[in-house]
């Protein structure tokens, strides 16, 4: 087979999500990521935002917080957003699903 007709090594695909992708750091707070995750997609699927936002659990975003848990918030055609979730309280969840929301309003 000659080097011209091989498939490409990288090809593009459409993502499931629309909107926005939230990065959620898994090791962060002793594993806090992990619970964070699990509850802001529990919150953006109640929304209605299930296809629109897809939250993700990473290894390491390398901002390594002494207390917190580190996100990032992307979405298509705008630049990311990083910010650490501190305490534990219920105001972060819904906090979080709206940036994402307006971080993918904003790219449209």
């Amino acid at each position: 087979m000659s080097r011209h007709n091989q498939k490409p090594v990288i090809e593009p695909v459409e993502p499931d999500w629309s909107t926005a992708l939230v990065l959620v750091c898994s090791e962060c707070d002793h594993g806090r990521g992990i619970d964070l995750a699990a509850e802001l997609k529990d919150v953006v699927k109640a929304a209605g935002h299930k296809k629109d936002v897809r939250v993700a659990r990473v290894r390491c975003l390398g901002i390594c917080p002494k207390q917190g848990v580190a996100v990032t918030v992307t979405a298509p055609d705008h630049p990311a957003q990083s910010c650490v979730v501190t305490g534990r309280d219920k105001t972060a969840v819904p906090a979080l699903c709206a940036l994402a929301l307006r971080r993918g309003s904003a790219a449209n």
